[in-house]
């Protein structure tokens, strides 16, 4: 990345600050805000399907963006566009669509207050955990080289966008599954409670930009999409999605 410059934020017109990984950025914010639309229009199967699967083409696109800043910098707003797009498509977003589907869609009224709670507190939580990693990369920029080696390895706190893909994966599999409501609402309920705690904690994460682990997972996110686009039954791409996500959350444990 390279080193903010304040003065041509103070001096340039916005639109000349703009390089390619901001809009994608741009793009990133737009879809997670479609999925909101989506499903505050209607509360159906399909409407929550298109949601969910916007949220993941929204993590595809965070991860194009944070390659293409890397091969060729940012701008000097890149970061706060970046951290601004996510808590959209990776944190209000997945809020919003699971209380619309366990509310509007499942109809669970007796444990309205409970699902808005955690709803809430996942998006408190995935805000707290950007102002960290955005705080951390002030202090320590990546384009000093003076960050210590493991801070380039591992992340602190479970990452925003792996919680949205695990939240998105999971309602996904519900939507293609015929599975029973309560079972499938605590175990929701308990995803969205770990969730939160793991992105406010100190534990450990590796960082993914490994192309061992960066490759297969986007063979399956490609998998996912062109599924969903010829109308094919994409259950089992969503399921090996949750369950990669399900392996990196208890990564740190082994």
């Amino acid at each position: 990345m390279e080193p903010r410059n304040d003065s041509n934020i103070n001096t340039e017109s916005i639109l000349k600050l703009i390089k390619p990984p901001d809009l994608l950025s741009v793009l990133n914010a737009l879809f997670g805000f479609t999925a909101i639309l989506l499903v505050l229009r209607k509360a159906n199967a399909s409407a929550i399907e298109n949601a969910l699967v916007l949220i993941l083409a929204a993590a595809v696109v965070d991860g194009l963006d944070g390659v293409v800043a890397r091969k060729i910098g940012c701008s000097p707003i890149g970061k706060y566009l970046d951290s601004l797009a996510d808590m959209v498509s990776f944190g209000v977003a997945p809020a919003i669509v699971t209380y619309v589907l366990l509310n509007d869609y499942l109809h669970v009224y007796a444990y309205t207050y409970i699902a808005l709670a955690l709803c809430g507190a996942y998006v408190i939580s995935g805000m707290l955990r950007l102002a960290r990693f955005d705080a951390k990369e002030t202090r320590y920029p990546f384009s000093t080289g003076s960050v210590l080696e493991k801070d380039k390895v591992y992340f602190e706190g479970f990452p925003i966008t792996m919680a949205a893909i695990s939240l998105a994966s999971f309602m996904l599999v519900y939507i293609e599954l015929p599975l029973k409501i309560y079972p499938y609402f605590f175990l929701l309920i308990a995803l969205m409670g770990v969730l939160c705690f793991l992105m406010t904690s100190r534990i450990r994460y590796r960082n993914r930009r490994d192309k061992r682990i960066a490759i297969p997972i986007g063979i399956i996110f490609f998998t996912l999409f062109f599924f969903y686009a010829f109308s094919l039954p994409f259950v089992y791409p969503a399921a090996v999605i949750f369950v990669l996500t399900a392996f990196y959350i208890i990564s740190p444990f082994f």
